[in-house]
């Protein structure tokens, strides 16, 4: 069995970073590992794992050269289980558009 290695680009904040120091790139591993355990979509709007004593939140998506663009920050552990995929954002977001008061 031969393993690839993923094109991941990994955009962390300054607070995740501090937090998880030089786990930056475990936690990167972890996240894309979440995505496609969930078989749904690789574009991910929010989600959140947990590593350590950390909640961390994650967006995901796909850049112009094909490659997993993975978005890190400190997550809220009230929003543990949820996941928003990008396509259902969008289609939130269309929605209130379609609904909010012109003038």
């Amino acid at each position: 069995m031969d393993k690839a290695f993923l094109p991941i680009l990994v955009i962390a904040t300054h607070a995740a970073r501090r937090a998880l120091g030089s786990d930056v790139r475990k936690v990167a591993v972890l996240a894309a590992k979440a995505i496609v355990r969930n078989r749904r979509s690789l574009e991910v709007a929010h989600q959140q794992i947990r590593f350590g004593e950390h909640d961390l939140a994650f967006c995901s998506r796909i850049g112009k050269l094909g490659d997993l663009i993975l978005e890190l920050d400190i997550g809220d552990p009230r929003l543990g289980d949820r996941l928003v995929l990008e396509e259902e954002l969008r289609r939130a977001t269309n929605a209130t558009r379609w609904n909010f008061p012109r003038r």
